[in-house]
């Protein structure tokens, strides 16, 4: 479970894609390919709540982590054990950086039907690129949900030291070393608006808390 957790920063990057002038509100699934194995999430989002859902290779839910963005709190689930656990949660205060260089390219790409602009960002020390294709739409949720989970994982930090992030989000993100070799890619597969009900953002009656 907690490695699950401490790899979920890496997965919202792109995941939480509306393609829509108004607040999305139903799912998206996406798959985190590494040159290992390729790993499927689902989100699932109404308002300041979200729902992540880590997949095995048949669609089976193994872990899920409860995001209450307004609140700010985080649980994580185990569906298989019925346990949940209250993560904490420390405030974000990003250190400076001088090693980052920022570019918007000129670069435009249609992904699932809506027009995206790239951006690179390098870090030379790390020895890491990433690129982000990024549609603005009004994710202004997203970065503050980044932010709340304050992972250290190169996805989150690259994407937060990109200026005006607040209503953008990539539907495709690409690392690779800086002589460009691909690391991983993350990309939404699909998209799926609906109304959620409120219950699938709450802990099931029948779990038990599970305390470290």
């Amino acid at each position: 479970m907690i490695k699950f957790i401490l790899s979920i920063a890496v997965l919202t990057i792109f995941a939480l894609q509306c393609f829509s002038q108004q607040t999305f509100e139903g799912s998206i699934f996406f798959a985190r390919i590494t040159n290992i194995d390729t790993t499927y999430y689902a989100y699932h989002v109404k308002g300041d709540m979200v729902r992540v859902d880590e997949l095995d290779k048949n669609k089976v839910i193994m872990n899920s982590l409860l995001v209450d963005i307004k609140n700010q709190k985080l649980t994580a689930m185990s569906p298989a054990r019925k346990l949940y656990m209250k993560m904490h949660v420390n405030p974000y205060n990003p250190e400076p950086d001088k090693n980052f260089e920022i570019i918007k390219t000129d670069n435009k790409k249609n992904i699932l039907g809506y027009e995206c602009e790239q951006w690179r960002v390098k870090n030379k020390a790390q020895n890491t690129e990433i690129s982000y294709w990024v549609a603005d739409n009004n994710f202004c949720f997203f970065s503050d949900l980044l932010k709340l989970l304050n992972r250290s994982e190169k996805q989150a930090k690259f994407f937060l030291q990109i200026p005006g992030t607040k209503c953008l989000g990539p539907p495709l993100s690409e690392e690779r070393t800086l002589l460009r070799s691909q690391r991983m890619k993350l990309s939404v597969i699909d998209i799926k608006k609906s109304k959620l009900d409120n219950s699938v953002f709450q802990i099931p009656p029948d779990y038990k808390n599970f305390e470290r």
